[in-house]
């Protein structure tokens, strides 16, 4: 199965492309850790306005059935080659609540490095997922965040996330979700200046241990991008 993943990385990585704005590789983390969980995963985001294509690859590694380790690198295309380094960012997830409860709550911390004389970021997820029914979940997490290093901006900038999933037969999830970037706690940009994304998701396996899931989001304001297509691929071990 890890051949296959590495296979589709490939294939995506020798797509030609131009230059790239940040388009949106992260997803909407949820609080929930699998003790044993070891992934690795492959995320590209492509916005046509620009020709632009951000990549990344990940990995996961629950420490016990509280805390989960993650480490991410991203590449984008750029003037200078078809693959630059974009950051590399370490990722800590510590689920909150017991497994049984049907409100799940959780905290990430994020530390992310460029190159360049670009800031750094650090960032704090308060994570939640909430099961509706059966088939239905939502999740949503507020996130702080704020510059380290060169040319870092004044301030602690504001985002929210949320979707909402429901799961069909053969284990196929569909759904929307929404992007909120608010920019300054103390200086909240009015909306047509801030960024705000929504749009569908579809998420199935392609082996029992193999999951692909693609959306778009649309932006709802005139500073977002207008649309942006996404895949990501999960390999679970």
């Amino acid at each position: 199965m890890l051949t296959r993943l590495l296979l589709c990385f490939a294939i995506a990585c020798s797509v030609s492309f131009s230059l790239a704005n940040a388009q949106l590789t992260s997803g909407i983390s949820g609080p929930v850790v699998n003790e044993g969980k070891r992934a690795a995963g492959y995320r590209a985001a492509y916005d046509p306005d620009v020709n632009g294509l951000a990549q990344r690859i990940h990995y996961d590694h629950a420490l016990n059935d509280k805390f989960l380790l993650r480490g991410v690198a991203q590449a984008r295309k750029t003037s200078r080659s078809d693959l630059d380094f974009d950051f590399f960012q370490a990722e800590l997830r510590w689920q909150l609540t017991p497994d049984s409860a049907d409100w799940q709550q959780g905290l990430r911390f994020d530390v992310r490095i460029r190159d360049d004389d670009r800031p750094g970021l650090v960032a704090a997820h308060w994570m939640h997922q909430v099961q509706l029914a059966a088939s239905v979940r939502v999740r949503f997490a507020a996130i702080i965040s704020s510059d380290i290093g060169s040319d870092a901006r004044d301030g602690i900038f504001l985002q929210t996330r949320g979707d909402l999933g429901w799961r069909l037969a053969g284990s196929v999830d569909v759904g929307a979700e929404l992007y909120n970037s608010y920019g300054a706690v103390d200086d909240i940009l009015p909306l047509e200046r801030a960024s705000h994304l929504a749009g569908p998701f579809v998420s199935l396996p392609l082996t029992n241990s193999l999951n692909l899931r693609t959306s778009a989001l649309l932006g709802l304001t005139e500073a977002s991008p207008d649309v942006t297509f996404r895949l990501f691929l999960t390999q679970d071990f």
